[in-house]
C-alpha cells in the first residue's frame, strides 16, 4: 500500500471513531449538589387552536430539602451532517423538590419531511446562599415527528 492510500485510510479511521463519539447516546441524569436533573425525550402534546403540532420538551428534577435549582434549556431540531442542529430557543427555570417540568412549544417546520427535535440542559444548585458552578449539558432522546 502506497503512503498516500495509508494516510487516507488512517484520515478515514479517524473520521469514523470522530464521527461515532459525536453521535454518542444521548446523557442521563446528571446529579450534583444535592439535585438530579434529566432532559426527557421530547412527547407530542397536541395541536394549538391554529392547527400547529405542540411538543413537550420535559425535564425531570428531584432536589433534596433546602436546595433550589436553575435550569438552562435549549431546545433544537437535529440536522444530519454537515448541516447543523437548528436553534429552536432556550429557556429558563428555577425549582426545588421533586418536580417534572412541561415547556410546551409549537413544532418549528423548518424542512421537508420529519422533524427530529431534542434538548439540552443544564443546571446549577443553590443552597444557604453558596451557587454552584454550571453542570455540562445533557442531551435528550430525539423525538422525530412528522410536520
Amino acid at each position: 500500500m502506497s503512503t498516500k492510500k495509508r494516510i487516507a485510510a488512517l484520515a478515514a479511521v479517524a473520521a469514523s471513531a470522530a464521527l461515532s463519539v459525536a453521535m454518542a447516546s444521548p446523557a442521563s441524569a446528571n446529579t450534583s449538589s444535592g439535585c438530579t436533573v434529566t432532559p426527557l425525550k421530547p412527547i407530542f402534546a397536541g395541536f394549538n387552536s391554529s392547527g400547529v403540532k405542540l411538543v413537550n420538551y420535559r425535564i425531570s428534577v428531584s432536589c433534596t430539602s433546602g436546595r433550589t435549582v436553575s435550569i438552562d434549556q435549549q431546545r433544537y431540531e437535529e440536522d444530519p451532517w454537515p448541516n447543523g442542529d437548528d436553534f429552536l430557543g432556550s429557556t429558563s427555570f428555577s425549582t426545588s423538590g421533586v418536580t417534572t417540568l412541561s415547556n410546551v412549544r409549537t413544532l418549528v417546520d423548518g424542512e421537508l419531511g420529519d422533524e427530529e427535535v431534542y434538548h439540552n440542559v443544564r443546571f446549577r444548585v443553590s443552597s444557604n446562599g453558596v451557587t454552584s458552578p454550571w453542570t455540562s449539558y445533557q442531551k435528550s432522546s430525539v423525538l422525530t415527528i412528522g410536520n
